[in-house]
């Protein structure tokens, strides 16, 4: 057998090698709920203050903290194991040329915190990983974070943080409350409380015929929307159902699925009145059937998702 036929010989088999384990990480993080997502790097960026890239040179990256892509995010694992056959033969030329000796070129990433996105050269961190290589060298773009990101953080992890530190900044809610509870364990949740600041100011000065300040209604926002709607879940010991969630989470799943709500449990002429009348089901005793109908709303039997702008699917009738 040459060496060029063996080389490659060699090659296929560590690609099918890094197949298998792909499926074997992808069933074992169905299994445990652990987050096996490449970090797709237009999702992050999009959120980022700066957004203008600055060439720090050429560098000796570890591969543990190259853990995001740039378009290629559906196609590899959080460590970059193939997903699918297509890429075989990319994949199956650039491990010949490392069994060969040959070399490869250095890869493009972007930096964003502690953490680096594959701009180009997918296939040569995939083949460096699975013949165990710790770093590669790379042309570095970075992008400065306004907080920190590392490698062990999830996708959510990290939007949640991106978003709250964009809200913080547009509310001024720390300077304004600095005991506020207002934390989410799901992205694209200050969104919608963003969303309800402005309906509330807008429809303040067309109740007061003038336009308050933005700060003085998230002021008006916090007091006379949030505050009141968080006693009641606290109150009625709603959260303990949910565990894991915030009242931040159940807050904002009130909001989000009012009208569907009301198509379960009747009209209401507010967020405040529905809360109350979940409130009094919890309290009337019917706590078991009353927690697996929220559980099946939100479309599972055991920890509620809260995450998703979906409608939740139709209740079972008992």
């Amino acid at each position: 057998m040459n060496t060029l036929y063996q080389h490659r010989y060699d090659a296929m088999r560590h690609f099918e090698q890094a197949r298998r384990q792909a499926r074997l990480d992808q069933l074992s993080a169905l299994l445990t709920g652990r987050d096996n997502r490449i970090l797709p790097f237009e999702a992050i960026r999009s959120r980022l203050r700066q957004q203008n890239q600055l060439y720090r040179g050429l560098h000796e990256v570890a591969l543990d903290e190259i853990v995001g892509s740039v378009g290629r995010y559906r196609e590899f694992t959080r460590q970059f194991l193939p997903l699918n056959d297509d890429l075989r033969e990319r994949w199956v030329g650039i491990d010949t040329l490392t069994l060969s000796a040959s070399g490869w070129p250095p890869v493009e990433l972007y930096q964003v915190g502690d953490v680096y996105f594959v701009k180009d050269g997918h296939h040569r961190v995939s083949v460096a990983r699975q013949h165990g290589i710790p770093s590669v060298e790379a042309h570095v773009w970075e992008f400065p974070a306004d907080v920190p990101i590392t490698g062990q953080d999830s996708f959510d992890e990290v939007l949640i943080r991106l978003e709250r530190q964009r809200f913080l900044e547009r509310t001024e809610l720390d300077r304004l409350y600095p005991d506020h509870n207002l934390i989410f364990t799901a992205p694209c949740r200050y969104e919608e409380l963003l969303a309800q600041i402005e309906d509330l100011r807008q429809a303040l000065a067309w109740i007061d015929g003038y336009e308050k300040s933005y700060h003085e209604s998230v002021e008006d926002w916090y007091e006379l929307i949030y505050l009141p709607i968080i006693q009641i879940i606290h109150d009625s010991g709603l959260l303990a159902e949910f565990p894991g969630r915030t009242e931040a989470d159940l807050f904002v799943w009130l909001s989000m699925h009012r009208e569907r709500l009301e198509d379960v449990y009747g009209a209401y002429d507010s967020l405040e009145e529905l809360a109350h009348r979940l409130a009094a089901l919890y309290k009337e005793g019917s706590l078991e059937r009353f927690a697996r109908q929220v559980r099946r709303l939100l479309g599972s039997n055991a920890l509620p998702p809260l995450a998703g702008f979906d409608d939740p699917p139709p209740l079972e009738e008992e």
